[in-house]
């Protein structure tokens, strides 16, 4: 494999992107185990990508849980209207 062909974190990481990716709900939820949340906090001390997606996560829950009076089920065919709504949160 050559450097172009690298994974999106190369060094000493004992965690993917997509490890850290599926972690991220018991994280939220602290239900991670003491070893997987020390992988999972160094790959995030190095890695903007899962920071910007554990950020966005955040932004997520946060927003559906303040806009109880307008319900969005969370299905490939509304993401458009969430994307909306988030657009909308975030610049008030």
């Amino acid at each position: 494999m050559d450097d172009n062909e690298r994974s999106f974190v190369d060094n000493e990481l004992r965690l993917t992107c997509a490890d850290a990716v599926e972690l991220v709900t018991d994280f939220l939820d602290d239900a991670l185990s003491v070893s997987d949340l020390e992988d999972f906090v160094a790959h995030l001390s190095l890695c903007e990508g899962c920071q910007a997606f554990l950020d966005q996560t955040r932004r997520t829950i946060r927003l559906v849980s303040e806009t109880s009076h307008d319900t969005i089920e969370v299905l490939p065919a509304n993401f458009d209207r969430l994307a909306e709504l988030l657009r909308q949160h975030h610049t008030t």
